[in-house]
């Protein structure tokens, strides 16, 4: 079974990372899309 990307919901076919996020005061990892990926890595470098 595919995963599915935690920001676009596309169907993740290939190689996936993790971005944590925080939610209810606790840090979760969340799959990835590589786009996705690139874009959350941006957001926390600001």
């Amino acid at each position: 079974m595919d995963e599915q990307c935690f920001y676009c919901n596309n169907t993740i076919e290939d190689t996936y990372y993790h971005g944590v996020f925080v939610q209810q005061n606790e840090h979760v990892d969340k799959p990835l899309c590589n786009e996705c990926y690139k874009e959350w890595l941006e957001g926390i470098k600001e």
